[in-house]
Order: C-alpha cells, then sequence, then structure tokens
C-alpha cells in the first residue's frame, strides 16, 4: 500500500512494534531465502545507541585507511588513468568500513573482505531474480536452482570460520583486568548484544555480514554517483576542493569534517536525486492502524511512500526540479537552522535515509565516511568521465522499486599539480 502524503506523521510516530521497518525489510529482501536483514533487530538498536561512541573513536582510523584504499584503489595517476571506478569504490569502501567493524587483522585479510563482498552482492542479486518467482515455489528455486545462494551459503560458513578465532582471542583478552576494548562493531556487539548473545559466534557472524550488507553498496553507490555527478555539474568541484583544502591537513574528527559544509549541502542535493529505491520509508504493519485518511490497516500489511514524489511534487524547497548543490548551505545559513538540512538529517520531505525513531541508524558513519573520501580525491586527484552519457544520473536503470548503479562506467585519473 502506497501512502499518501498525508500519512507520513504516521510512518514517524508510529513504533517497529506496530509499524516494523526490520519485518518489512525482512519480507520486502526475502530473507527466509537471501539473509537479508535476518541479523536480529537488537543489532540494528544497538548500532542506533553506541554507534556515537564508536565513531568518535575511529576518526583516525577511518582517514588513515581512506587515504591507503584509495592508493591503492586508484593508485598514483602520475598520468592520465583510464579505469572502470565502481568496483574500486566498493573495494574502498569494504575496506574502511570492515577496518571499523572487524578490526586490523581481519580486515587485512583478502578472504574475509571477499567473503563480505560476496555474501552482499549475492544475496542482493537474488531478489529481483526471487521476485519473478511463485511464493509456492521460492524454497525450491532459491535451495536448488540459485548459485549466488548456494554461494552466499558457503561464504557464510568460510566466514564463520575465519571469525572464529577472531571471536575467540577477543574474549579472553578481555579477561584480563588491563585489556583495552578496541574500538570497532566487533566489540560493540559483544558488550551492547542483549543476553550476552555477542560473545555467541554464530550471532556475530549474523551482526557482521548484515551490517556489511547494509554499509557496503549503499555507500559505495553514494560515493561512486557524488564523483559521477560532479563530473556533470563541474562547477561545483573547484568550491568543494577548495573548501577541502581550507580544513587543511588535519585528523577527520567529527568537528572537522563538521567545517566541510558545502560538501553537506552537496551530498544531501545529490541523494534528493538518486534515490536508491523509488519506493521508501517501507513498513510491515504488525498491529491494527489507523491512519490520517481514516482507513484501518489490517496486521501484514506492507506500506510504503512515493519517495520521488515526496522529494519533487509535495517538496517545500523553491525549484524542487532544479539541482541547487549549495540550496542547503543557504538553508542553513538562515538564524535557527543550523542544526538543520544536513546530509545526515531525515525529514518529512527528505526521506533518503527513512524517517522518524526507525530511520536508518548507520547513516552518521556513512556520510563521514563518503565525506572523507570525497574531500581526499579532491585535494588529489582530477577526473572526468571517458564518454560522458545523457543521462543526468549513474544510476539509471531500474529493477521493480530498485534503483541500480551502472558498474561499467568508465573514468579518467590524473593526480592534482599542487599549486603553492
Amino acid at each position: 500500500v502506497i501512502l499518501p502524503h498525508q500519512c507520513i506523521e504516521d510512518v514517524r510516530n508510529n513504533p517497529e512494534s506496530t509499524l516494523s521497518f526490520q519485518q518489512a525489510s525482512y519480507d520486502f529482501f526475502l530473507g527466509d531465502f537471501t539473509g537479508i536483514t535476518g541479523h536480529e533487530k537488537a543489532t540494528a538498536t544497538t548500532i542506533r545507541r553506541d554507534v556515537g561512541r564508536l565513531l568518535d573513536s575511529v576518526y583516525e582510523i577511518v582517514q588513515d585507511k581512506a587515504l591507503t584504499a584509495i592508493l591503492e584503489e586508484i593508485g598514483p595517476c602520475d598520468q592520465p588513468t583510464e579505469m572502470v571506478l565502481y568496483p574500486k569504490i566498493v573495494n574502498m569502501i569494504i575496506k574502511i568500513s570492515q577496518r571499523v567493524f572487524v578490526g586490523e587483522e581481519l580486515s587485512s585479510n583478502p578472504e574475509w573482505l571477499e567473503v563480505i563482498r560476496n555474501c552482499t552482492g549475492g544475496a542482493f542479486k537474488a531478489v529481483p531474480e526471487l521476485w519473478e518467482i511463485h511464493w509456492m515455489l521460492r524454497p525450491f528455486v532459491a535451495w536448488t536452482r540459485m548459485p549466488q545462494l548456494r554461494a552466499v551459503r558457503r561464504h557464510k560458513q568460510r566466514a564463520t570460520e575465519l571469525l572464529k578465532p577472531i571471536l575467540e582471542t577477543r574474549l579472553e583478552n578481555m579477561k584480563d583486568p588491563s585489556f583495552k576494548p578496541p574500538p570497532d562493531l566487533l566489540q560493540l556487539v559483544i558488550e551492547g548484544a542483549p543476553d550476552n548473545k555477542g560473545r555467541d559466534l554464530g550471532y556475530q557472524v549474523e551482526a557482521q555480514i548484515g551490517t556489511g550488507r547494509a554499509a557496503l553498496f549503499t555507500t559505495a553507490a553514494t560515493v561512486y554517483h557524488l564523483l559521477y555527478d560532479l563530473c556533470l555539474r563541474s562547477e561545483y568541484v573547484e568550491p568543494l576542493r577548495q573548501e577541502a583544502l581550507d580544513v587543511g591537513e588535519v585528523m577527520m574528527t567529527r568537528q572537522n569534517v563538521a567545517k566541510l559544509v558545502k560538501l553537506d549541502s552537496f551530498i544531501r542535493e545529490a541523494q534528493r536525486f538518486n534515490k536508491f529505491m523509488l519506493v521508501g520509508t517501507i513498513r510491515k504493519v504488525t498491529k491494527p492502524l489507523k491512519i490520517a485518511t481514516g482507513d484501518v490497516l489490517p496486521v501484514g500489511t506492507m506500506t510504503g511512500v512515493d519517495t520521488h514524489f515526496i522529494h519533487f511534487n509535495r517538496s517545500p524547497l523553491q525549484d524542487p526540479e532544479k539541482f541547487d548543490g549549495f540550496r542547503y548551505l543557504d538553508l542553513r545559513s538562515k538564524p535557527g537552522n543550523q542544526a538543520k538540512y544536513q546530509a545526515v538529517t531525515s525529514g518529512a520531505d527528505h526521506l533518503v535515509f527513512g524517517y522518524g525513531t526507525q530511520a536508518c541508524p548507520g547513516r552518521f558513519f556513512a556520510i563521514h565516511e563518503a565525506k572523507v573520501v570525497i574531500a581526499r580525491v579532491l585535494r588529489n586527484y582530477e577526473w572526468k568521465l571517458v564518454d560522458p552519457p545523457k543521462e543526468t544520473s549513474v544510476m539509471n536503470g531500474l529493477d521493480g522499486i530498485l534503483n541500480k548503479v551502472e558498474p561499467t562506467v568508465k573514468f579518467v585519473f590524473q593526480k592534482r599539480q599542487k599549486q603553492e
């Protein structure tokens, strides 16, 4: 059921126990077969509660890993270098995020990175194929006819084998009174999961794979389409580059990243145009619910809103059809708006990260990660498209309501000649 605009506050005001994002995501992505969002909602609750504390502890890690990942994937580019960029962005994001999620040892293991990448890619690739299968036949098809899901199960088993000694060592080290907990998701789940579940290997595997799925392709697509959009809207490159240079060679803490106000505005505007799904804030009714129209939705109803309609047809913004990368910078400059209109801020007219108490808990880390990468690329490279396409977005392919990234676009990168 596509809810009309007048019901958007129903989405915000009703909790998980009435309108469930977790259950809706599990059903939408066919979690029985793909495993997507199969990790308990307690993991999302832990992240939502503690991600701020984790982020405050990993600024140096994110900065250092971003620098090395960019150099490893894009390279020095002393001469113009042609490349298919999207796989490289995926590799960058997985290296950065996994360093924060599982620590240095495991995130440096190429096999672990491959496991997370394949568990994510295989599962999401299977979703639109399973949508086409009658629900009665899905179990048979999923378990016997889909090689990508067989591969996901195999990779998950390998993830269990790789994570086991890491978790065992961590738990053993925690017995030492002088042990200093490292800032990573592994420790966060150990300490924050209810009933000591975070000490269980199976629970940790689900948490790490589930969070890895959530953090990988969405963040990679965000960074990718930002670099793509800057090719098409080159007038924004120098102002954003100068802003990154003005911040200087400093630690990219929360405070220093917050100085990238032009970049923050550009990201929010780019995300408004480049939506991951045409239908957003998907929920499943778990208790009979009377909505603003006066209708009562029965238990089991799947709901969502038309995100494009919300972002454009019902937008309070001036000229919403026009791309204005600095519109939110202008809005934030008005008295009382300093904390509003940020890239991480959800609202009734901006549903990129959902809305209400069930908005994406990882958005703060994702946007921080994206800003660090984009700022570093701006400081060090010039880039352009090999063959500028007619489309105004790199996300120009639909699979149902999913907006897919075109992964074969070619870019040319070259090291920027730094001016004195």
